[in-house]
């Protein structure tokens, strides 16, 4: 079976950054599986990836657009350490989750610690990074309803009966 925008994908993967630099950090591919534009992956990734079979492999180039974005800095923003709580153990690096106001869960990394406020940014990770993705499909079929409950598009997320993708 070739992988269509509708279909459910088991791929590893390893990313790339440049300078001994990769995602995973430990340099060993790591297996996702994703219902294909659901909003889970790059669109590069997904673009690659149409078209492809069970244990076809592939290395591409993303530039951030086709990745996961530029660097937003209306999301970087100071809060004040007691947002934190008690929580003394405060580290540059440290991720932590929240809800948007959706009730989704959103992340967010702690990049800076000042005396009295703590700069958090809720980008990706690798937003404004070029990168190589190294993967090889795992698995493919199509992606079922409960596959789709997952998905992060603003259709599904609205609870819409219409999946358009």
């Amino acid at each position: 079976m070739k992988i269509e925008k509708n279909s459910f994908v088991t791929i590893d993967y390893l990313i790339r950054l440049g300078q001994g630099e990769t995602f995973p950090p430990d340099g060993q591919p790591e297996e996702i599986s994703f219902a294909m534009s659901g909003g889970v992956m790059p669109p590069g990734l997904e673009e690659a990836l149409l078209g492809m079979v069970k244990d076809e492999h592939k290395v591409i180039h993303l530039t951030p657009d086709e990745a996961y974005g530029e660097i937003d800095q209306d999301l970087i923003m100071e809060v004040p350490r007691s947002d934190f709580g008690d929580q003394t153990d405060l580290r540059v690096g440290m991720v932590f989750e929240t809800e948007s106001e959706e009730g989704h869960p959103i992340h967010f990394i702690i990049k800076e610690l000042k005396q009295d406020s703590v700069v958090i940014d809720f980008n990706h990770p690798l937003a404004g990074r070029e990168m190589d993705v190294d993967f090889t499909v795992q698995g493919v079929r199509e992606a079922t309803p409960e596959d789709l409950e997952s998905c992060t598009c603003s259709a599904c997320a609205e609870k819409t009966s219409e999946h358009r993708h």
